[in-house]
């Protein structure tokens, strides 16, 4: 009896992990049918040249022929939002894969020791500005 028991535990216990990883997989794969099916639909929606033309009027503030655009700022220059979906769009533009990347750019770009000038405050730009070559603008054209 304790033989069989022995051989029949690891068995069974095989058994359950394979069927919840079988039921895991199933979860996955009605999960990713429903990706696919959104896509899909995306993509019929990008086909329709409405849609097109909505999207490239909201996005990149394109007008018909024969419309004039206006566009509100408040006295900083920045652009007044208009509604409160567009407030929680911007919001939720601060985490897309561009803002993320550039802030990387930034972090790559800041000086390091080797950058910092020495003590007698020259830089290259310094030297570049002193520079007779690049000072074109005194001579006549005629010389």
């Amino acid at each position: 009896m304790v033989v069989a028991l022995a051989a029949l535990v690891p068995t069974v216990n095989s058994y359950v992990a394979q069927r919840q990883q079988l039921s895991e997989l199933s979860a996955q794969v009605s999960q990713q049918e429903q990706q696919v099916e959104d896509l899909r639909t995306q993509v019929a929606r990008w086909e329709d040249p409405a849609y097109v033309a909505a999207r490239a009027r909201e996005r990149l503030l394109f007008a018909m022929p024969g419309e004039t655009q206006y566009r509100l700022t408040d006295t900083s220059g920045q652009d007044v939002p208009l509604t409160e979906a567009e407030q929680a769009q911007e919001a939720a533009k601060e985490g897309e894969w561009f803002s993320v990347l550039w802030e990387s750019v930034e972090g790559s770009s800041r000086l390091t020791a080797d950058d910092i000038p020495d003590e007698t405050g020259s830089t290259d730009d310094d030297v570049s500005e002193q520079d007779p070559a690049d000072d074109t603008t005194d001579q006549d054209p005629d010389q």
